[in-house]
């Protein structure tokens, strides 16, 4: 693709550009802009930069929601809450409803099979996190969730998926109803051409957004998306068509606006432990000079705002549970501690990827049993690089003492980080 920079780009550079890996270190380069709209769905909702946050499973939490907006994500969804846990008032899927942290728009993802009761289960996500958009997951290709058939089993059953939709749309106008699907359920049903017939039949149901995601069912996170798949449905519908797949840099983001006929792009997986991503995207379709990834130190400083926002948002979440009404302040800190590290673990590991001294410093993270222990071993991390730099390279070369002499940060944790001495 087109770049242009201040001074001279070398070859190397406009290859990673054009090829789509990684611009660390190329800091300074200004990207030719590219035009592009608002998306407005209606009943007042537009949503004014075009590069959203996908939503996933056990990533796109509140707080993390939450850093990737502030980076400069133009719309995010809740991670997927089944259907009939919300009517039967499961705690922890109505937790997951929740929009306290989220800047607006903001959406709420739900999946299920039963028209019936997805309109119930939409309702009641109205009435309980008042969404600007209510989506409707049809693309998760996880066992447990198509054997039920939801997710992307309904791409293969389209009145059941119209119907749904229809319910849906009905149910909550004017609130915007819209629906994520993918190509296909394998490399035969995508060539049939079901994600543009399904799409429009979606759209004349009252979808008002379609995302796609480019692989099929089949492929799950394997292989390359299908780009033309995405195209074409894009060009076949009169609503706004967001693309999914394979988008890792800004230089991405600007190719498939430029060609692909799209409203706007999610970014999923690439987006885990960088929300700093979104706002390099910013940058670039800004025409301003693209932001390096940041250091090692920066990382870390993410990292522990991170945990420290999703202990306090945790606390906040078992503070309303009416479960817990009647237990203990001390109790109560226990329970956000430990539900938080189970959020916190991944995006932690994310943040130090790739950093000297990482493999040890993941060692010693994955030994925490509480995020205040997880915060203090990334901390030490953040004080001793070298340190677990070193420790590295010793387990390396077989040098490592047995751990009954290895020093830890603090009394109370049994983390291994360095040899004493050191």
């Amino acid at each position: 693709m087109a770049c242009r920079r201040r001074v001279v780009v070398s070859p190397g550079t406009a290859r990673s550009l054009a090829s789509g890996r990684s611009t660390a270190g190329c800091s300074g380069i200004t990207m030719t802009t590219v035009p592009y709209s608002p998306i407005n769905l209606g009943n007042g909702v537009v949503i004014r930069h075009p590069v959203f946050l996908a939503p996933m499973a056990g990533v796109s939490d509140a707080v993390f929601r939450q850093l990737c907006r502030e980076a400069g994500a133009g719309y995010a969804t809740t991670e997927f809450s089944r259907d009939e846990a919300l009517l039967r008032g499961i705690q922890a899927q109505v937790d997951l409803i929740d929009l306290s942290l989220d800047a607006r728009p903001a959406g709420v993802q739900i999946f299920g099979s039963d028209p019936d009761t997805m309109r119930r289960a939409a309702a009641f996500v109205m009435s309980h996190a008042s969404p600007d958009i209510l989506d409707i997951n049809m693309g998760c290709p996880a066992p447990k969730v198509t054997a039920g058939q939801g997710g992307s089993s309904l791409l293969r059953d389209p009145e059941r998926a119209i119907a749904i939709v229809r319910g849906i749309a009905e149910e909550i106008a004017p609130t915007p109803t819209t629906v994520k699907i993918r190509v296909g359920w394998d490399d035969a049903h995508k060539q049939s051409g079901v994600a543009v017939s399904l799409a429009k039949q979606l759209v004349d149901a009252g979808a008002r957004m379609i995302t796609v995601h480019g692989r099929t069912r089949q492929q799950r996170y394997e292989g390359l998306a299908c780009w033309d798949t995405i195209a074409a449905v894009a060009a076949a519908v009169s609503v706004p068509v967001i693309g999914n797949g394979d988008i890792q840099t800004p230089a991405d983001v600007m190719h498939r606006l430029r060609t692909s006929g799209v409203s706007g792009v999610a970014i999923g997986r690439a987006a885990r432990g960088r929300p700093w991503i979104f706002g390099q995207i910013a940058a670039a379709m800004a025409g301003q000079p693209l932001p390096p990834d940041p250091d090692t130190a920066t990382r870390i400083a993410l990292g522990l705002d991170h945990i420290s926002r999703q202990i306090a948002y945790e606390a906040a979440c078992v503070a309303r549970d009416p479960s817990h009404a009647r237990r203990a302040e001390s109790t109560i800190h226990g329970l956000a501690s430990g539900r938080a590290l189970g959020h916190l673990l991944p995006h932690v590991m994310w943040y130090v990827w790739g950093t000297p001294g990482a493999n040890e410093a993941r060692r010693a993270l994955s030994r925490a049993r509480s995020a205040e222990e997880l915060h203090d071993v990334l901390a030490d991390f953040g004080a001793r690089p070298d340190a677990y730099r070193h420790r590295e390279e010793d387990r390396a070369l077989g040098t490592v003492r047995p751990s009954g002499n290895e020093a830890v940060h603090h009394s109370a944790s049994q983390h291994e980080i360095a040899p004493a001495g050191l």
